[in-house]
């Protein structure tokens, strides 16, 4: 019996060339003393990756060493020769040459003339183990429905390992991983085409391959990546749709013998209900960032389970997991403000139920006015729920949602910035940014969001890139702009006082002052402490210091692979001198 790695369905059988068939001595159900940890040990990662974080330091030690050959490839092809004709795999942790063994067998049955191959030099076995564990601790936990241990790279679905490895090449090789997201979705495709998949029919293995293709797509910089992750949103819809059929017409059990069959059953059925949150989030994230009206609304998951906790799903605790709560009876906890024991995934979700909340009741019109005082009270309670029990890189993405949600419901709303950031234009974003900024107002809410955000956009830009996450890149730019737009309007009437040029503009009251002097303090620290005295020869204004912070320190790290860093970088830039050429005026 084939494992359940990756928790394909049942409803079609995979073709012989995307599994290798695994010895009996291979054979295992979950194990629960085998951790992540134990996995990442086995492929060569520093233990700063377990945690879902990478630290500068440690990267250095596992940096992949493009120029690295070994020199028993040729021998140990002959060995795999042999390891097909007798239907056994070998292991990777025992050939070291295994990994790129399977990459050479991947392109060729996608291209068997060999163009591929003579176009795409092969990365080394160490390169595939580093990319590997980059996404794991970088990408898993916002996509963590790999099962990590019963997982094998020889046991997953081709399509599906590609674009595992893209994902995790694209902080170190960016040409690399675009070959292989695009190697990864012709196999998909070609899949689909052949065996003529519906949304009811095709495998799990299908709907996660084109999630993490259409990821890559969006939040790759490239407005063709973004048109073509709208071009499949209805298609991804539907496979998660299909998802949600399956898992309404199982009923969930967790194991309680033990046994291998039960395992695997149980695993299946998490597999299928982490993937199809998983596109929900996506979903929400499209939303979020860029405004596009939900492809799944908070409606449809209804009576869908919440997922098992991480340490029960990675295998780390021997722990039961938490009663089951339905997404609806987890919404209701937190549209009530009350607090429920769940996963970190699991909030991640009902942090984005909560946005998709505040949008639909924002597109309301006067309805949003009536709603108001509800959500605020709502979202003030829900940030003690995300901050409850777990802490790590998903609750910050929460966090970072959460912080998105606040500002469209008691501060400036952006979404005509996040609109025009589709098409990827700086000049544009800088125009509707400027649009934005007009309207910005000093009251009691916009200070509350101000004061909220401001820290974090200092301290946040060091943290915010150990992970893959868009999250924390997307929320702390539009954070830097809110903060940007308020303290530019606070100096301009400051400026306006001070010349004596109008009666009907006051100065900063005692909580105005009280932000002011603890950016003050930031500014002076990092300027003067590190030698700069101007910004590039012009004012220290805050505002102006709050674009040139995060333009120099909101895109590096592991995450700073996804392109759309530099747009939004460039974005704040842009609108950072045009700030100070206001100010200065």
């Amino acid at each position: 019996m084939q494992p359940p790695i990756v928790g394909q369905s049942d409803d079609v059988p995979l073709q012989s060339q995307y599994h290798h068939q695994q010895s009996a001595s291979h054979q295992h159900h979950t194990n629960p003393e085998i951790s992540a940890a134990m996995l990442m040990t086995r492929l060569g990662a520093p233990p700063a990756m377990w945690n879902g974080k990478i630290e500068e330091d440690d990267v250095e030690l596992v940096q992949p060493e493009s120029e690295v050959e070994y020199e028993d490839d040729d021998d140990d092809d002959g060995d795999d020769e042999q390891s097909r004709e007798s239907g056994t795999s070998s292991d990777s942790s025992q050939n070291p040459a295994s990994l790129r063994r399977l990459l050479r067998e991947t392109l060729l049955i996608l291209d068997p003339s060999g163009n591929i191959l003579r176009d795409t030099p092969l990365p080394t076995h160490r390169d595939l183990s580093y990319h590997l564990t980059t996404y794991i601790a970088a990408h898993h936990p916002f996509h963590p429905f790999v099962h990590l241990p019963t997982f094998s790279p020889h046991n997953t679905p081709r399509p599906l390992l590609l674009a595992i490895l893209s994902l995790g090449a694209l902080p170190t090789n960016k040409e690399l991983a675009s070959r292989l997201h695009v190697a990864s979705k012709m196999m998909v495709n070609s899949r689909i085409d052949t065996d003529g998949f519906t949304s009811r029919s095709a495998p799990l293995w299908v709907t996660q391959t084109v999630l993490l293709n259409t990821a890559f797509a969006a939040w790759s910089g490239d407005p063709r990546g973004l048109e073509f992750a709208c071009s499949v949103k209805s298609f991804l819809a539907n496979l998660a749709s299909g998802v949600r059929y399956e898992l309404l017409r199982r009923t969930p059990k967790p194991p309680i013998t033990n046994s291998a069959s039960e395992d695997d059953e149980w695993i299946k059925l998490e597999a299928m209900r982490r993937t199809y949150f998983a596109v929900y989030v996506f979903f929400g994230g499209l939303t979020a960032f860029f405004n596009f009206p939900p492809a799944i609304p908070n409606s449809e998951p209804g009576v869908v389970t919440l997922p098992c906790e991480e340490e029960v799903w990675n295998g780390t605790t021997p722990l039961p997991p938490a009663p089951a709560v339905t997404f609806r009876v987890g919404m209701d906890y937190v549209l009530k403000g009350q607090h429920m024991r769940c996963s970190s995934f699991a909030k991640r979700i009902l942090a984005t139920g909560m946005f998709l909340e505040c949008w639909a009741a924002r597109s309301g019109g006067l309805l949003f006015a009536a709603r108001t005082d509800q959500l605020e009270g709502v979202l003030s309670s829900f940030v003690r729920v995300i901050h409850a029990d777990i802490v790590g890189c998903l609750n910050r993405a929460s966090e970072a949602t959460w912080k998105l949600a606040r500002m469209r419901v008691v501060g400036l709303d952006l979404s005509t910035v996040e609109e025009v950031l589709r098409y990827h234009d700086v000049g544009e974003i800088v125009h509707a940014v400027r649009g934005c900024a007009a309207r910005m107002a000093r009251t009691g809410e916009t200070l509350v969001v101000a004061a909220e955000v401001a820290m974090d956009v200092l301290f946040g830009a060091n943290q915010e890139d150990r992970t893959g996450g868009i999250e924390d890149v997307v929320v702390g730019w539009e954070c830097a702009l809110y903060l940007m737009m308020w303290l530019r309007r606070v100096e301009r009437d400051m400026s306006i006082l001070a010349g004596d040029k109008g009666l009907y503009y006051r100065g900063p009251d005692e909580r105005e002052l009280d932000v002011l002097q603890r950016l003050r303090a930031v500014q002076e620290h990092e300027l003067h402490g590190n030698g700069i005295v101007d910004i590039e020869g012009g004012e220290d204004r805050l505002s102006v210091f709050i674009g040139w912070w995060w333009a120099r320190y909101g895109a590096r790290g592991v995450g700073g692979g996804w392109g759309i860093r530099s747009v939004l970088r460039e974005a704040i830039g842009v609108y950072a001198e045009i700030v100070r050429g206001e100010l200065v005026a």
